[in-house]
């Protein structure tokens, strides 16, 4: 693996980003023992690490344009993980991640400037007949471009692909009620696709929904509906 590769792996690993195992502890956090089949890790690697080529313009929120803009430089590092049309794509900045900076989601909005990936590794295992398996390498190849497909991103299950909710199904009209925010990203569901960022002080209008700590809420500063991170 490069140089590039293994310190970009080891970012992401950080930040929770790649297919990093999981201790037992946080496996059994809900009480017990595993459910039969639970995977520590993941058995794809999701976030795919690319060289950068030339400037890549980022910005916080795409269509809308709040909240900060940056560059990130040739030399540099990006991951991908989908795209919004053919020049806009959704991304994570590990120098962001480096300085713990927020956010470190993104839309790069020139994603030309995105080369091919530096090549990574990871490795997962899953709990059967009570004991946890091997563990298992995953890799993704060096030098493959940005796919193409569009408001796709990667998975682990079958057919590996998922479909990104740009416009999350929502209720017909935002509550009256509503919360200032801390800084967090906007979900297509619960666990998913990051659809934007939203920052300390922001006003949502959240809904009766909630599913794993996030809640369905509207955000009127971006006019778009999702779930909330917790």
């Amino acid at each position: 693996m490069s140089h590039f590769s293994r310190r970009a792996a080891a970012i992401l690993a950080a930040a929770g980003l790649i297919a990093t195992a999981l201790g037992p502890a946080a496996a059994q956090a809900a009480g017990g023992r595993p459910k039969e089949g639970s995977v520590q890790g993941h058995r794809r690697i999701l976030i795919v690490t690319y060289h950068v080529v030339k400037d890549c313009h980022v910005r916080a929120n795409y269509p809308s344009t709040r909240g900060p803009h940056w560059t990130v430089h040739p030399g540099a590092t990006i991951s991908w993980r989908y795209n919004v049309n053919r020049h806009v794509a959704a991304v994570s900045d590990p120098a962001q991640i480096s300085r713990k900076a927020f956010p470190h989601w993104g839309f790069v909005t020139n994603r030309s400037c995105i080369g091919t990936s530096v090549g990574q590794t990871a490795r997962y295992r899953v709990y059967r007949h009570g004991h946890w398996g091997p563990w298992h390498r995953i890799s993704y190849p060096a030098n493959r471009p940005v796919p193409k497909r569009i408001l796709s991103g990667r998975s682990q299950y079958k057919p590996y692909w998922r479909r990104v909710a740009w416009h999350p199904s929502h209720p017909a009209h935002p509550s009256a009620h509503s919360r200032k925010t801390p800084n967090r990203t906007l979900r297509d569901a619960p666990h998913r696709f990051v659809i934007g960022d939203v920052f300390a002080g922001w006003h949502v209008h959240p809904t009766g929904r909630h599913k794993d700590g996030y809640t369905e809420v509207y955000v009127p500063a971006l006019h778009r509906w999702g779930w909330l991170q917790p």
